[in-house]
């Protein structure tokens, strides 16, 4: 078959076992509504495995990062009892996929690898997202990985909810509709949450892999 490029996600979530927002079973539940949601949108394909943790095959490389910080954001709209957010490790890579299956975990390709071996280093560093590529943006990807770390790990759970439907393509008005909030409160978080800093990047991704 042909080797076409794409973006692998592998993620797991972060101390399963301590969450508090309901049971573990009701969580899990909230987080597998966020990829739905995203896969309405993005037709994505994602499959659970040991429990806490999932892989994600996106469409195409473009909508890669958009799919990932989607992921990021949707997880760390719930609010732990002792208010910090619930996180998700996750690695994207991008690369070419050799073996393409119906069920992911019997794929196999350059993105599946290097996405899951990004994620193994992952748990051994603070740092809880890495973006890398198989091509000449490697270098420049993993460093502006830890610049979206910083900008993500500072974000509120209310402020997560708002990027995350902002990214979902909603305006501010239908965000506050939904999240039950003045307009002018959904903006104050927005810009609060750094929007125009997430939204110019990605934007940026997305034209330097529109051909991909």
């Amino acid at each position: 078959m042909k080797q076409v490029n794409v973006g692998i996600i592998t993620a797991d979530i972060v101390s399963s076992t301590e969450i508090d927002f309901g049971s573990k079973e009701d969580a899990f539940a909230q987080f597998n509504e966020g990829l739905e949601l995203i896969k309405k949108k993005f037709e994505i394909k994602y499959e659970w495995y040991r429990g806490d943790a999932f892989q994600v095959k996106t469409p195409s490389t473009a909508s890669s990062l958009r799919i990932a910080l989607l992921i990021k954001f949707w997880i760390k709209s719930f609010e732990k009892e002792n208010k910090k957010t619930q996180d998700v490790r996750l690695s994207l890579g991008i690369g070419t996929i050799k073996i393409d299956k119906k069920e992911l975990s019997m794929s196999d390709g350059e993105a599946f690898r290097l996405s899951g071996r990004n994620l193994d280093q992952l748990k051994s560093s603070k740092q809880l997202l890495i973006i890398d590529a198989t091509d000449t943006n490697s270098n420049a990807l993993k460093i502006e990985s830890v610049l979206l770390n910083t900008l993500i790990n500072d974000i509120t759970s209310i402020q997560a909810k708002v990027l995350f439907y902002k990214l979902n393509g909603l305006i501010e008005e239908d965000i506050a509709k939904l999240l039950g909030l003045a307009q002018s409160t959904v903006n104050q978080h927005s810009n609060a949450g750094n929007w125009n800093t997430f939204s110019k990047y990605v934007n940026y991704f997305e034209q330097m892999y529109h051909n991909a």
